[in-house]
Order: structure tokens, then C-alpha cells, then sequence
């Protein structure tokens, strides 16, 4: 039998999960996933570790959630930030995101993609305005 291409890992344990519900121990499973995959198949010792998990929790074959912040650029955080700016052009990063609680990685994209604005003298000044002023010098 021909090795499939790149298969996704999800696919994969899709299979592990079918041949483990009928019966099958992990190295029966690694020999006869081996001549579809090649060498890009599982080990054995990881089709073990997902064997051990559906047979101990009925794990799911998809990723789970990892824990963490998850803080998409909205317009409500933009408009936060910009708020956060404007009310005093001192203000640093880590200001913002100490009382805004949207992460430091948000924040700078926030100020420099979206609302444009460049740190110069320590104070927010708007890309726009910089250019201006080096076109009036």
C-alpha cells in the first residue's frame, strides 16, 4: 500500500481511537498504521500514551484548551487603549496593561497598528503629526 501524504495528527488519532475501541493493544495499532503512514506515523510509545488516555478518560482526539489570555483586538479594547493614550501621552505599556488587563503584545499592536502611534520624547505622538512636523522643518 502506497504512504499517504501529510496527514493531520487529529486524523491520526481518529484511527488510534478506532482500532483501540476494537481491541487492539498499541503495537498492533503501530503495525498496522506503519505501511499507511511511513515513517511520518506515530511511535509506538505515543500511540500508547493515546491509548492510555481513551481508555482512561474517553480523551477526545481534538487539542484542548490551554489555559490563558486569550484578548482579541476589538473595537472596545481599541478604543481603551486609545483612551488610555489621549489622557495622558506619557503613559507606558506596561500602564495599559496594568489597568486594562489586555496583554502587553495586544497593547503594542494596538498603539502602533492601529492607532498609529509612535513613542518620541517619551510621549505618544501620532504618526501622522510626526510626519507633518518633519515636512514643516
Amino acid at each position: 500500500m502506497a504512504t499517504l501524504p501529510k496527514s493531520s495528527r487529529h486524523k491520526w488519532r481518529a484511527v488510534i481511537r478506532l482500532l483501540w475501541a476494537k481491541g487492539l493493544k498499541a503495537n498492533e495499532i503501530h503495525s498496522e498504521m506503519r505501511p499507511v503512514y511511513g515513517d511520518k506515523c506515530f511511535t509506538r510509545p505515543a500511540i500508547q500514551v493515546w491509548c492510555t488516555k481513551f481508555a482512561r478518560s474517553g480523551e477526545s482526539i481534538v487539542n484542548k484548551e490551554r489555559p490563558g489570555r486569550h484578548v482579541v483586538t476589538t473595537d472596545a479594547t481599541i478604543t481603551t487603549v486609545d483612551a488610555f493614550v489621549w489622557s495622558d501621552r506619557c503613559v507606558s505599556i506596561s500602564d495599559i496593561v496594568q489597568h486594562t488587563g489586555i496583554t502587553r503584545v495586544s497593547v503594542h499592536r494596538i498603539v502602533r497598528n492601529h492607532l498609529k502611534f509612535l513613542k518620541v520624547s517619551a510621549r505618544w505622538v501620532p504618526k501622522q503629526l510626526k510626519l507633518e512636523q518633519h515636512l514643516c522643518e
